[in-house]
């Protein structure tokens, strides 16, 4: 049997001594790392006078990170020095996470805090949404039960509010929607019947506050995806959001777009987004062309989308006539319903997206131009 030999290349600072000191509040000893790794890394290390007769020292120890009480941990900044030398060490394994969580944030924020080059936070983000299994955590507190069992009045004491339930909402191919008092899923594209998520009996003291906290959840992801310049969690987001806005009383989010967007957010929003929500909005105005389907009509509909389609219980493409329609743009099959709007005039769907990419791809090489003069300056 032959073993094969390990390639001298791998690392090639692996017989390198360390030449740079990181300080940290929750360490005795220093983290260690190659000066010439970090250099093209982080704005800071970069503009940090040297130290020529010896290890070069970076102070973090009273760094704290924004929502944060307590200086940044040694832990974080070993996940950070985890995902630089990943890039050229075959041996460090970059930090993975598979879901948005408190890890994930603080990682996010001391990356950005200590000027990360733009082509590390973008390898940062494609570590987080590459991720098919990727969950955003929602804590929902539940509301007290009121009197206790037994009790006559002021002497009473209420019962203890249930312990928050924990929720990790799947992103990508998931519907979550609330019938019959229960929190129930969809996979997308249709692959079975709904699952139970929270059962009715379970569910009766968080159902009022699940709405608010999805939204605080998304509101704070996406100000954070925002002010960093994660455009690619960003739409992940709100793809997430915009698939939640669902009829009625099935929809978790149906009322929360002023939470989701508060106005961090939209100040936080990088302007490749607001150009091309603008565009897109400028290329197809429905108010434009509104137009109703009366009640009593029977439509048959090609469902496109595989959100609209998995609502009837339907994969992508398939064709569904619908029942009499009982109300004005309101589409019926069984029990299940969905709004129609339609819209007449204007762009097919695929002239609207080449005419928002035209406009957007002229602009990105617009922007290339300028910033090419400007290195050349």
């Amino acid at each position: 049997m032959s073993l094969k030999r390990r390639r001298s290349e791998d690392f090639l600072l692996a017989n390198e001594p360390t030449d740079f000191n990181i300080i940290t509040a929750d360490s005795e000893l220093p983290l260690e790392a190659h000066l010439i790794v970090l250099l093209p890394c982080s704005r800071l290390v970069r503009d940090l006078p040297r130290d020529t007769s010896g290890k070069t020292s970076w102070d973090l120890s009273k760094l704290v990170l924004e929502g944060h009480s307590s200086p940044v941990p040694s832990a974080v900044v070993r996940q950070w020095l985890d995902h630089l030398y990943s890039r050229i060490d075959i041996s460090r394994q970059a930090p993975t996470f598979p879901s948005l969580s408190e890890d994930g944030r603080s990682l996010l924020l001391f990356a950005d805090a200590v000027g990360t080059s733009t082509a590390i936070m973008r390898a940062l983000c494609e570590a987080l949404t590459s991720q098919p299994g990727l969950t955003l955590p929602v804590v929902v507190n539940g509301a007290g039960g009121g009197a206790a069992a037994g009790g006559d009045g002021a002497d009473a004491a209420a019962p203890p509010p249930p312990p928050p339930l924990q929720l990790d909402l799947v992103l990508r191919g998931k519907l979550y929607y609330l019938l019959a008092g229960e929190m129930r899923v969809l996979t997308v594209p249709y692959s079975g019947p709904q699952q139970v998520v929270v059962a009715s009996a379970d569910f009766v003291p968080y159902k009022d506050a699940l709405p608010g906290a999805m939204a605080a959840a998304l509101e704070s992801w996406l100000y954070l995806a925002g002010r960093v310049g994660l455009v690619a969690l960003l739409r992940l987001l709100l793809n997430f959001f915009q698939s939640h806005l669902l009829p009625g009383q099935a929809s978790l989010l149906l009322n929360s777009t002023a939470q989701v967007f508060s106005r961090r957010v939209l100040e936080c929003m990088p302007h490749e987004l607001l150009v091309e929500g603008f565009v897109s909005e400028r290329l197809w105005g429905p108010q434009l062309g509104l137009a109703d389907v009366p009640a009593s009509n029977q439509l048959t509909l090609i469902m496109r989308s595989p959100h609209a389609a998995t609502w009837f219980g339907l994969g992508p493409e398939s064709k569904l006539t619908g029942d009499a329609m009982c109300q004005q743009n309101v589409f019926h099959k069984g029990a299940n319903s969905n709004v129609l709007r339609v819209s007449v005039g204007g762009l097919t769907p695929e002239q609207h997206q080449q005419a928002v990419r035209a406009v957007m791809g002229q602009l990105e090489g617009e922007e290339g131009a300028r910033g090419a003069a400007a290195r050349r300056q």
